[in-house]
């Protein structure tokens, strides 16, 4: 009997046969797989941390940068021959006797004591008006006509009582004529005594009513020249100025129906005006009759304008619980304005010690307050300062200098200009 081939599987010892892995080693190897994924994952995508050392160093550097950049702007370096042309000049700044100065914000307003109105003393119609408001006026022009039948009025009694004067004094004539008549009859015994003291006595009465007579005609002539009259509107009455200055208020138009005594137009002379003051309660005491005051108004920058104290109220606001103090303020030049805002500087009682410098030594720059300091080489630094009180033409400075600095009084225009030159540049 044959015996049949075995095969080469089944000819391998048993031991030589692999294992088939079980079910719990195939998910604990996917879960490490799927470990280390995500591991490798967050690592790739977490952000990276700059080093401190690296940042530590940066910073020091960007300030230094900044503020040589700072520096290198405020500064303005001239040749001798810009220093020349500028006509630099130099002082150290010193401490100023200055007297304590009250501020308090306030207004413009037109003096009362300087406004007139002009009115009629006529019934009647305005016609032709000959000022707007705005205008400038002078003393005698003439302002409104006003159309009355007073001037045909007028006209008439002045023509009528010149008319009795002439039957007057007509009368007088005859009645003198009869007393003489009368005094040589009787001297010829040819009347009596009775005849000739009539006669004389109609005389005497005929001279009175030639005085009466005269009386009313100078009234209606007065009266005439009172309503005056233009030669080019010879029916019409007009209103001349009682003062120079502007008007500030018409109260009329053409074809208003005006009475006597109605005011027409106002006129203000704005030569002077008054400053007031709101000064608070606590502060009230420190304002004084006379006291000098300085005054500034946003319209006209850094200028000074004097006046003085007129009036000073009775009684307190009781919204602001201020006081009123009123300045008198000359306006020669006219560039003030009633209803401007102002700050008024009242100064008075004791002195104190402070740094001073004078005030063409204060720029404006770009809206901060400067002065420039003398450096060495025909260098100039830029100094941003706080100003305080003003006293003539000297200025506090409260902040950004210190005694014995040497500062630029005199061309600190030329330095300012060729400061904002080069920045422009730079831009």
């Amino acid at each position: 009997m044959t015996e049949e081939p075995r095969s080469e599987l089944n000819s391998l010892p048993e031991q030589e046969v692999a294992p088939k892995p079980s079910r719990a080693t195939t998910l604990i190897s996917l879960a490490i797989l799927s470990a280390i994924t995500i591991g490798l994952l967050a690592w790739w995508f977490w952000p990276k941390r700059v080093e401190p050392a690296a940042t530590t160093e940066a910073k020091p550097v960007e300030a230094a940068a900044e503020k040589k950049d700072e520096a290198t702007s405020n500064r303005v370096e001239l040749s001798a021959e810009a220093l020349k042309r500028a006509g630099i000049e130099t002082t150290e700044v010193a401490s100023q006797s200055l007297a304590p100065v009250l501020t308090a914000t306030g207004r413009l307003a037109l003096n009362d004591d300087a406004v007139v109105r002009v009115g009629t003393f006529v019934s009647g119609r305005v016609v032709h008006i000959f000022a707007k408001v705005g205008d400038h006026v002078r003393k005698g022009q003439t302002l409104v006509h006003i159309h009355s039948h007073e001037l045909t009025d007028a006209r008439g009694a002045f023509a009528k009582a010149k008319a009795s004067l002439v039957e007057k004094e007509k009368a007088l004539a005859f009645a003198t004529a009869e007393a003489d008549r009368a005094e040589r009859l009787f001297a010829a015994k040819a009347i009596a005594k009775r005849e000739v003291d009539q006669a004389n006595a109609r005389v005497i009465a005929a001279k009175a009513e030639i005085e009466l007579v005269k009386a009313e005609l100078e009234r209606a002539a007065e009266f005439l020249e009172h309503l005056a009259v233009d030669q080019d509107a010879p029916d019409e009455v007009a209103i001349h100025s009682t003062a120079s200055g502007i008007v500030t208020k018409r109260l009329i138009t053409e074809g208003t129906v005006v009475s006597d005594a109605m005011d027409l137009i106002e006129i203000a002379n704005i030569s002077t005006l008054w400053a007031i003051a709101e000064v608070p309660e606590a502060q009230a005491s420190f304002a004084r009759i006379g006291q000098a005051v300085s005054i500034k108004v946003p319209a006209l920058g850094d200028a000074t304008i004097g006046g003085k104290v007129i009036h000073i109220g009775t009684s307190l606001n009781p919204d602001t619980r201020t006081v009123q103090v009123r300045c008198l303020v000359n306006n020669l030049r006219g560039n003030l304005r009633p209803e401007m805002y102002a700050t008024i500087q009242l100064s008075g009682g004791a002195t104190a010690s402070a740094l001073a410098v004078p005030r063409a030594a204060v720029q404006d720059i770009n809206g901060e307050k400067v002065v420039f300091v003398a450096l060495e080489n025909n260098a100039f630094e830029k100094r941003v300062v706080e100003l305080g009180r003003e006293q003539g033409e000297m200025v506090e400075i409260v902040k950004g200098l210190e005694t014995g600095t040497r500062i630029v009084t005199k061309g600190g225009f030329f330095l300012k200009t060729e400061l904002l030159k080069a920045s422009l540049e730079e831009e």
